[in-house]
């Protein structure tokens, strides 16, 4: 599915059975399956969606190929927002306590010293996605807001403020990068024991959240910051 550009006219079901990825996508949109054969311009339409951005999302989600470039300048700031905190707090309000429940769970079944190691890797991983979301919360999304409500008014008060996106590029690491370490544990390092059931659950978990962070690191880089240096130049 990663090859295919999807259209207006595309299924949604079709997209959702091709590549379930595009299942953490929908809630962040408001759409629940139960999709019938719909495509993605009438589901859209449906929920009062804007086809055009809901396809721009999908295609950079799902084709790390993709390149949105001459789509940039349609994109509405306030609605990209909207996106990239409905996805923040997916990962706070479900992804993480979901998480965090099966380590407790693994932790509780397997007798073993190397379960305080996996434990413990988890927590500070989870400290520092946090940190990351917090300061993208926090700072740069509410510069990228303000900046837009500058431009609609015309103005260039924004000028003289000691921040631009440079900043956030610059702090966008790769929060992802450092999930290796738990994987490696439970792949390496714990020995056979009836927990393999748990184990594969929480591998495809962690698998399963460290693709949405990528993809969700690609939108920033490919859609947001491009766009924003855009309004940037317009008050320069």
């Amino acid at each position: 599915m990663t090859d295919i550009i999807i259209s207006g006219n595309t299924k949604l079901a079709d997209i959702v059975m091709q590549d379930p990825r595009a299942l953490v996508l929908l809630p962040r949109f408001g759409i629940e399956l139960g999709l019938g054969d719909r495509t993605v311009r009438q589901v859209c339409e449906d929920k009062n969606i804007n086809t055009d951005f809901f396809m721009l999302m999908v295609n950079v989600f799902l084709n790390h190929k993709y390149f949105p470039d001459r789509r940039l300048k349609n994109v509405d700031i306030d609605m990209l927002l909207s996106y990239l905190e409905n996805s923040h707090r997916y990962y706070l309000e479900e992804k993480i306590p979901y998480l965090e429940n099966l380590i407790e769970e693994f932790k509780n079944k397997v007798e073993h010293p190397a379960t305080i190691q996996l434990e413990k890797f988890f927590r500070q991983y989870i400290v520092e996605v946090r940190e990351h979301l917090a300061y993208e919360d926090e700072t740069a999304f509410p510069y990228v807001a303000a900046l837009s409500q500058q431009i609609k008014k015309d103005s260039s008060h924004l000028a003289d403020i000691d921040y631009h996106i440079g900043v956030f590029e610059e702090r966008h690491d790769n929060i992802e990068e450092k999930l290796t370490d738990l994987k490696s544990l439970l792949v390496k390092y714990f020995p056979p024991s009836n927990d393999r059931y748990i184990r594969i659950r929480i591998l495809r978990e962690l698998m399963e959240f460290e693709d949405d962070l990528i993809n969700h690191a690609r939108i920033e880089d490919k859609v947001l910051i491009p766009i924003v240096e855009q309004l940037e130049k317009k008050i320069s």
